[in-house]
């Protein structure tokens, strides 16, 4: 069965919609796409977004065919967030990832803030797991500790959080029950849309009958793996 991705397009392919299928492909596992916003970027900056007409939205949604997981990215507005929310409550897939994208790693907006709110409200209590970043993770909480972070995101409804580039590489775990430190290697190597490569694998990696936290490990190896091949081909 398909999994779906909701997301924006990058024309670089570095993220959004076409890094999702990318990993997808890797994984063996059909999808389907329905973007929410288009980007004019660069592989080191955004320029200009843009938003789909949500009519369009709409109706891309009504078209797709059934699917057993959801991977979530760039949601542009409130107005997205509440068609996205309205259609996962009536299709109720078995996995919904959240990467809860509030700028680009350059710093361009990449959400309103009606719309993080929105989606904080609407979102996080139909998803399996969210997937931020320690800065995401702390503007999304108010909190700077991780525990409380981690606890707090738990605490707005989602079954599993995933809070990646904490120190030294390493990623947060938490399920409501306990904390578990996923360690990472140190790599000399960076690249737009890990974010999305991370959250499309995690989805891929629970289609394929990974457990939560096995699927989380084995998603932080696949993008190490990627970062240490891709700095073997610059050198």
């Amino acid at each position: 069965m398909n999994v779906l991705t909701i997301a924006g397009f990058d024309p670089t392919g570095g993220a959004g919609i076409l890094r999702d299928i990318s990993i997808f492909k890797l994984l063996g596992i059909p999808y389907i796409a329905v973007p929410t916003a288009m980007t004019v970027q660069t592989s080191e900056e955004v320029l200009s977004t843009s938003g789909i007409p949500t009519r369009s939205i709409k109706e891309a949604f009504e078209s797709t065919e059934d699917f057993r997981g959801v991977k979530i990215g760039m949601l542009y507005n409130e107005k997205v967030v509440r068609i996205v929310a309205d259609f996962l409550r009536k299709r109720k897939p078995e996995f919904i990832v959240l990467d809860p994208i509030i700028s680009s790693t350059s710093g361009y907006p990449l959400i309103t803030a009606k719309g993080i709110k929105e989606m904080k409200k609407s979102l996080f209590p139909l998803s399996y797991f969210i997937t931020p970043n320690l800065e995401e993770a702390k503007l999304l909480t108010g909190e700077e500790e991780l525990k409380k972070i981690a606890n707090k995101l738990h605490l707005m409804g989602t079954k599993h959080v995933i809070i990646t580039g904490i120190e030294s590489a390493n990623d947060l775990f938490y399920d409501g029950k306990k904390v578990e430190l996923i360690e990472g290697s140190k790599i000399n190597f960076s690249f737009h849309g890990s974010g999305c490569f991370y959250s499309s694998y995690l989805l891929g990696e629970l289609i394929l009958g990974s457990k939560p936290l096995e699927a989380a490990k084995k998603s932080k190896k696949a993008v190490e793996a990627y970062m240490k091949a891709q700095q073997q081909k610059d050198n």
